[in-house]
């Protein structure tokens, strides 16, 4: 793995910024914070200064006035979600939304991972028809489904689409699409969730019916918005880092009982370490694993090993009884999802290790069997992708029928691919570097040969050995209390804010010794001096999943790390230490 530094930010950067230590003005250089205004927003996030006006999404006028006029009339409306955490929770916010607002004549739909696809089709739009739906709204789908909604306006019912996936070509004609990616449309920020959008939608309608407590309802769906958005790997930047920091201070005191017995079941104990006192977000032990790691992971396993309704019951229920059964539920299948994935992971790296092993050259994968479940192809494709870091495609194959995901490297244009080769699927769709297929096998060997050809072209002379960056090297004045109050402001980390990572060289290993299972991990004492070596300072090192390293290296040695740093709490004391990402000899 190569490592590489972040470029230096311009003396005058830091200049600017003269408040803030240089290790703090470098980081927010990487981040691409470069003024005032986005630093202040980043670091002091206000949900009532930093929340867009939802009317500013293009569609959304016309979809309150249509939705409002359904509440009027008592029609009957269908939200229509999709089977991952995103569609789940963006399904869940609408239906809690109309549900306050006193809509009685209600349902849901999400389709079914193994059977349907993404997004709207022609047999759960003849159902509706036939349960006599006026309006469905979707959730985080149907911006691409142009057949799908003329065959809905044909059955004179109404569509409104909330969705946040990229729009290729015709849009639907529909009463009102919300997408921010839309042509011509100027919310000021793109970076939504399907919840997000979703949230965006139900924060106007109570808005419009002039509710007394819309905004704590609007509040209390924040813990949801919170979890779909990093559950659904979305930038933790501008408007979506606001909503993730009151959306983890919500969930720590949730209204939702299938959220508590979720956690209850994770072993998650929420506590309010800070009450908000002036409008701002309230301090808790929950954090982006909580939500990506944790909670995430379990409501999607109902899409993967089973039928996502399961999670939509859990965050919906006012049921105590009902919501301790489903959050067993959802954990059992979630148990069984990560045995899946480690069987079928370690199949596929087999096959490939041995074609590498075989001396053949591929600059793309594309993998896939009858015994691959469905629900577990995105997740393997993920994985494989960042193990032999190439564009990945692997598939389920049930007949004659293919489903795929893809899963591609920033250097290479995943639906750029996919649209060249439209013609070969009955659907496709997807965005920034994810998406899926679905085909007759029949094509299957003209897919892999159109698809390695492109493949060939365009990574001809693409460098994709893994980069590892880095934020800044570290010397030992860096090292302390101050330096770490301050980086720990950056949170909650994830996309676009990852959390930092720092170099330090010539650090002395004092002792080591591998611990966990199997020896997987990498314990160490390392002793850091300053520049010319007459200060020392000893501190304790964790490498995960870096044991067979202690092969390569001894006590005595110098070595040079890549690392992030943590606190280390016991028995009352603290303690800052070093999580290892990578080390080499110096």
């Amino acid at each position: 793995m190569k490592w590489q530094i972040k470029p230096k930010a311009p003396s005058a950067f830091f200049k600017k910024f003269p408040e803030y230590s240089p290790l703090i003005v470098q980081m927010l250089y990487n981040r691409g914070l470069k003024t005032q205004q986005q630093i202040d927003e980043f670091f002091n996030s206000d949900y009532e200064e930093d929340i867009h006006d939802p009317f500013l999404l293009k569609g959304m006028k016309k979809a309150v006035k249509r939705i409002l006029k359904a509440i009027e009339k008592q029609e009957k409306i269908l939200i229509y979600g999709d089977f991952d955490a995103d569609g789940v929770c963006s399904a869940a916010v609408l239906f809690i939304t109309l549900k306050d607002l006193g809509v009685q004549n209600i349902s849901t739909y999400i389709p079914d991972r193994e059977k349907e696809n993404h997004g709207l089709n022609e047999k759960s739009i003849q159902q509706a028809y036939e349960n006599n739906v006026n309006l469905i709204i979707t959730t985080d789908c149907a911006s691409n489904d142009v057949k799908e909604v003329d065959l809905a306006n044909s059955l004179k019912m109404d569509v409104i689409i909330t969705d946040h996936h990229q729009i290729d070509g015709q849009m639907p004609k529909t009463v009102a699409l919300i997408n921010p990616s839309q042509k011509g449309d100027k919310y000021p920020f793109k970076g939504l969730s399907g919840t997000g959008v979703a949230y965006k939608l139900a924060c106007a309608l109570m808005s419009s019916k002039g509710k007394q407590n819309d905004n704590l309802l609007k509040k209390w769906l924040l813990d949801l918005v919170a979890l779909a958005t990093v559950a659904d790997v979305e930038s933790i930047i501008g408007e979506n880092r606001t909503l993730v920091k009151y959306g983890l201070g919500v969930l720590a005191q949730t209204k939702w009982l299938g959220l508590k017995e979720l956690m209850e079941v994770s072993k998650i104990t929420p506590q309010v370490n800070h009450h908000s006192l002036n409008g701002e977000a309230p301090l808790t032990n929950l954090n982006i694993y909580t939500l990506g790691f944790m909670l995430g992971p379990r409501l999607n396993a109902a899409g993967r090993i089973g039928h996502a309704n399961t999670a939509f019951r859990l965050l919906t229920t006012q049921d105590k009884k009902e919501a301790k059964e489903l959050a067993l539920r959802l954990n059992q299948k979630n148990i069984k999802r990560q045995s899946l994935t480690t069987k079928v992971f370690k199949e596929v790296v087999d096959c490939l290790d041995k074609k590498i092993d075989q001396g053949e050259d591929f600059k793309l994968i594309f993998e896939g069997s009858p015994d691959w479940p469905i629900g577990l192809v995105g997740l393997i494709a993920g994985k494989v992708k960042d193990k032999y870091c190439k564009p990945t495609i692997i598939y389920h194959q049930r007949g004659d029928l293919i489903h795929a995901s893809c899963r591609s490297i920033s250097e290479f244009d995943l639906m750029s691919m996919l649209k060249q080769c439209a013609k070969f699927f009955d659907y496709y769709g997807g965005r920034c570097g994810t998406g899926g297929f679905r085909m007759n096998a029949k094509k299957l060997n003209q897919v892999k040969e159109k698809f390695n050809q492109i493949a060939e072209e365009k990574m001809r002379n693409v460098n994709i050995d893994p980069i590892l960056e880095i934020d800044k090297e570290l010397y030992l004045k860096d090292v302390d209390w101050k330096n770490y109050d301050q980086i720990h402001r950056f949170a909650p980390f994830g996309k676009a804010n990852p959390e930092p990572r720092f170099l330090v060289k010539g650090l002395e290993i004092s002792s080591l010794r591998v611990v966990g299972n199997n020896g997987g991990h990498l314990k160490m004492a390392l002793t850091m001096f300053n520049k010319d070596s007459k200060i020392a300072k000893n501190f304790n090192a964790i490498g995960f999943g870096l044991g067979k390293k202690i092969e390569e290296i001894k006590k005595g040695d110098l070595i040079d790390i890549v690392f992030e740093l943590i606190v280390n709490k016991w028995n009352g004391q603290r303690d800052l230490e070093m999580k290892i990402i990578d080390l080499k000899l110096s």
